[in-house]
């Protein structure tokens, strides 16, 4: 169904009528139910990462500081969130905080001529940059605590021309070592074909559909496996039970602001977190490299 179709209204009248339906929120809600979904080219990326760690909301004015009561090292993302900062060996952790931004801008023009709802398009797509951002910051952290932790011989690094049974085993016996229960396996879907070849007596299969949309497709010994696409293909992690393995403290989760410039005739958001990651014990990780023929 149209909105106009079969009203006899002029392109004049049209365009009065769209321009008071964009005007204010439920105006749009309502001019939505109207419109065509977009031809999609693929699903939104969901976050996994926060999945990995233990996540804390901080308090207004509370600092990211974080009391360790074993002396392993500890890697934590760079304020610039471009690089792994040098070892912390103290007794406690600061965490640097970084932010992550999307700041979409949409012409007025623009929404008048799509059949679907662009602002409400736009946001879910931000959404989705911004979680994708922040996993690949998060792997990028992981993979270079798998790397010191090869270096200094922990956990030493498994490899495996395919991901089977007997190389997870192998992992998991790695962190299990050290009296840590596996939480996490993440794996690229390039690599999670082999998962599909296991004997369904070795795996819990999950069938729930929102268990299956946060990438959670399986589960194995007690440990949920979970596809994403940033981990690196031909890599698997597996990561102990959060409060063991990481921190994730937030600052501001995801905000939406509006950001509209009325001289351009655009409407526009920022989109914005303010986080910190840290991996406090590196013991809870485990790498496996998949080396192919």
């Amino acid at each position: 169904m149209r909105l106009f179709d079969g009203n006899g209204v002029n392109n004049v009248d049209k365009h009065k009528i769209l321009a008071k339906y964009l005007s204010n929120p439920r105006g749009r809600h309502i001019l939505a139910k109207y419109l065509q979904s977009p031809i999609k080219r693929q699903l939104l990326y969901e976050g996994v990462l926060r999945k990995a760690f233990y996540v804390e909301e901080l308090l207004p004015g509370a600092s990211p500081f974080y009391d360790k009561d074993v002396n392993v090292p500890a890697y934590v993302v760079s304020e610039e969130a471009d690089s792994i900062m040098a070892v912390t060996r103290s007794r406690r952790i600061d965490v640097p905080m970084f932010e992550i931004a999307a700041n979409p801008m949409i012409p007025f023009t623009t929404i008048q001529e799509k059949r679907f709802d662009i602002v409400e398009r736009t946001l879910e797509q931000g959404k989705s940059s911004i979680m994708e951002q922040e996993d690949t910051r998060g792997f990028n952290l992981i993979a270079a605590t798998a790397a010191q932790n090869t270096a200094n011989g922990i956990n030493a690094g498994l490899t495996s021309a395919t991901l089977n049974p007997l190389i997870l085993a192998d992992a998991f016996g790695e962190i299990e070592k050290w009296r840590l229960r596996v939480s996490r396996v993440f794996i690229n879907p390039r690599d999670y074909a082999d998962v599909r070849k296991f004997d369904r007596d070795i795996l819990d299969i999950e069938s729930q559909a929102f268990l299956l949309k946060t990438g959670i497709q399986n589960s194995l010994w007690g440990a949920h496996l979970i596809q994403s696409t940033v981990v690196p293909v031909g890599t698997a992690y597996v990561v102990a039970e959060p409060e063991y393995f990481g921190r994730m403290p937030i600052r501001t989760d995801l905000t939406i602001l509006s950001a509209d410039d009325n001289r351009q005739r655009m409407i526009g958001f920022s989109m914005f977190e303010i986080i910190g990651i840290a991996v406090t014990n590196p013991l809870g990780l485990a790498e496996i490299t998949i080396n192919r023929v």
